[in-house]
């Protein structure tokens, strides 16, 4: 199968593409999608995708800057375009960059199949190419390391047996290693074949264990004698020195010790698999069969889940508001705990990240003007979200981020407590705004808060967030709003409670208040005729 990935920042766009096709009987799958440039060229460095289906117009980096940044790392990307009619002179300008075609939306089920069937054509020539430049290597050491890693049977072949006992390779147990080099700042493999030399003269030459390459990463093949806990760290400081000298940091994940060469599948797959949740590690050096991992529950309902983070971004975002700074570590671990629980994945994370962090920093902007100068740096702050290799490692950053961008907030006398209280309301009253959130962000009881408000105000916390909104509920009908319209808008998702309490509030319905209101208009528009 070959990968697809498919970036449009319209959810009906990206979903319609998904579901358009069988593109499993054409050859390929979708692996995931993109709403923004920034996703995408993250998600493109996470999936090494064969195809890239991209739209012209998006917010921020637009398509064509998209693939101008691509094309500096991967001329070989195939990348076909989509725009819409008014595009059609922006997609041309495209073709410079090598684009295999565009597609006017909205997309033709049939070009699109013609498209990908001919590219398969070419995909397939490209994989025979390899594996026949592959054939012709001279066989050594890691080439017979990458063989008998990559064998499906319990009892290698007697070649490949015979090829061990020769290079001496028949130990007491093995172990793999793997190594992630972080090369998303560099456009060629140049770094990477420096980091292997560099491991391979110290491993091999001392009879350590065997460097070799396998698909995206490097690796090595331990010998027994080190696979004690004390020189697994020495060699994992030595695997970072070496990256580390090319500019570079890594990831190194170590798999199951195992006690024959038919088992390296076996420690293989086990390394294969804590590099793919590297991410849910708190491990700073390599992590191994006995380092701790993040617990992670079964999927779950991406919605569920939206739903319980949705109240502790509440929290975060009023705890910002009102200064309440040292609580943010804490919720940023909660909602990740949330995540985690819920079995999310390392991108379903930190675009949750990206879209709270930048959805709070947008609000808090709008209501303090001084923020204006954080807010153009924020951009490049959030991007680096995605570049964090652990979760740990990403909620210092997030919460750092946040700390240092509500400190710009200018508060003033904003301190006294029920100054800022009121404020809170007056300017969130359409929000779902309750007393136990704002218990929570100011570190107080909500019992106890509650009477704090009441004593000062001399009414009930919800009493006067009920009474401002009914007030300006009443200047939303006087402008000719429905009561429905007013009822949403002043934060009521009930109309049927939205009449009782603006009733009990108002002592009059919102239905009679209307009436007196044209009324009102009609004696003024029959004594200014009169008048006349």
């Amino acid at each position: 199968m070959y990968s697809v990935l498919i970036v449009d920042d319209e959810l009906s766009i990206r979903e319609g593409l998904v579901t358009l096709l069988d593109w499993e009987s054409l050859g390929y799958r979708v692996v995931d999608t993109a709403a923004n440039a920034i996703e995408a060229r993250h998600k493109v460095e996470l999936y090494s995708p064969d195809l890239m289906i991209v739209d012209i117009r998006m917010p921020g980096k637009d398509g064509l800057e998209l693939i101008g940044e691509l094309r500096e790392d991967q001329a070989d990307l195939h990348i076909l375009i989509l725009s819409g009619y008014a595009d059609f002179s922006y997609a041309k300008r495209a073709l410079s960059y090598n684009i295999d075609n565009y597609l006017l939306k909205p997309v033709d089920e049939d070009e699109l199949q013609v498209y990908l069937t001919n590219l398969s054509g070419i995909l397939d020539a490209r994989t025979t190419d390899r594996k026949n430049h592959a054939a012709v290597k001279v066989w050594n050491r890691e080439m017979l390391a990458q063989s008998l890693l990559m064998e499906s049977s319990v009892q290698p072949a007697p070649a490949l047996m015979e090829s061990a006992q020769q290079s001496g390779l028949l130990w007491d147990s093995y172990q793999v290693v793997l190594i992630r080099l972080l090369l998303q700042d560099h456009a060629d493999n140049g770094p990477s074949s420096s980091v292997k030399s560099r491991l391979a003269v110290s491993f091999e030459e001392n009879n350590w264990g065997i460097v070799f390459s396998l698909d995206s990463y490097l690796g090595v093949l331990l010998q027994p004698s080190y696979q004690k806990e004390l020189v697994s760290k020495l060699m994992a400081q030595h695997i970072r020195e070496a990256a580390a000298a090319e500019g570079l940091e890594c990831i190194i994940t170590a798999g199951d010790r195992v006690d024959t060469l038919g088992g390296l599948p076996v420690s293989h797959q086990s390394a294969l698999a804590r590099m793919k949740e590297h991410f849910f590690y708190d491990e700073p050096g390599m992590i191994g069969p006995d380092s701790l991992k993040l617990k992670l529950g079964p999927p779950a309902n991406p919605q569920d889940t939206e739903n319980r983070l949705a109240p502790v971004m509440d929290r975060l975002y009023f705890a910002m508001d009102t200064g309440n700074l040292s609580v943010i570590p804490s919720l940023i671990q909660e909602a990740g705990g949330l995540m985690t629980a819920a079995g999310w994945s390392e991108m379903a994370v930190k675009s949750y990240y990206v879209r709270a962090v930048t959805s709070i920093s947008g609000k808090l902007s709008v209501h303090y003007k001084e923020l204006g100068l954080a807010q153009t740096r924020m951009d490049g702050q959030i991007q680096q979200i995605y570049r964090h290799t652990s979760l740990p490692q990403l909620q210092r950053y997030i919460s750092g981020l946040l700390e240092q961008y509500a400190a710009g907030i200018t508060r003033d006398d904003m301190d006294v407590l029920m100054k800022r209280m009121v404020d809170l309301i007056h300017r969130h009253y359409d929000e779902n705004l309750k007393l136990e959130t704002l218990a929570d962000v100011f570190a107080y009881s909500s019992a106890y808060l509650g009477k704090l408000f009441k004593n000062s105000m001399g009414c009930s916390f919800n009493t006067y967030l009920d009474t401002i909104r009914i007030e300006k509920a009443k200047e939303l009908l006087d402008q000719g709003s429905k009561i429905h319209q007013a009822a949403s808008k002043v934060g009521f998702s009930d109309v049927d409670y939205f009449r009782e309490k603006f009733k009990k509030i108002a002592g009059i319905s919102p239905s009679a208040y209307r009436r007196k209101d044209t009324e009102h208009e009609n004696d003024l528009s029959e004594s200014a005729y009169e008048n006349n």
